[in-house]
């Protein structure tokens, strides 16, 4: 191999290698903004469809820029949906809260990974053990269930 050629593959090593950090970074890197909201969201009031005691169980699902979380049913107070919901089942609930990619809410273009941000409404995640009486709406289109902010609720 020639010098220049030894050169020009160590090169693309070191930018292949970099490239790759950065993908493998971008992937894995979730910030908690939850305290600060980015944009102005409309939601609507609504009635719950089911309201349950429930436990956090610390376990998080980001799909595009929706956030979900897994809970466990404590105890059913009510449910007004044809859905079989069994105390002691864990479920997946939508939150009310938006996933931004990092090199969009930063200064730097390239800055890996993503940030959870609020809606704009009082709602706080679940911490793993932690208990909450709580209010889920089922969107019949999708049938998953939405967690209610608590000002969002309309009794």
């Amino acid at each position: 191999m020639t010098k220049k050629r030894k050169i020009v593959v160590v090169l693309l090593s070191i930018v292949s290698g970099i490239i790759g950090v950065y993908l493998i970074l971008n992937q894995y890197i979730v910030l908690d903004r939850t305290s600060q909201e980015l944009g102005i969201y409309e939601i609507v009031s609504s009635q719950a469809d089911v309201e349950v005691v429930v436990e956090g169980t610390g376990k998080q699902n980001i799909l595009g820029d929706r956030v979900s979380t897994k809970i466990i049913i404590v105890n059913i107070l009510f449910n007004n949906t044809s859905n079989n919901l069994v105390e002691g089942n864990e479920i997946e609930a939508n939150e009310y809260l938006v996933v931004h990619h990092n090199r969009q809410v930063s200064g730097l273009q390239w800055t890996p990974g993503r940030s959870i941000f609020s809606m704009g409404t009082s709602y706080k995640r679940l911490k793993k053990g932690e208990q909450k009486t709580i209010h889920l709406k089922l969107n019949k289109e999708t049938n998953q269930f939405w967690i209610i902010p608590e000002e969002l609720i309309i009794k």
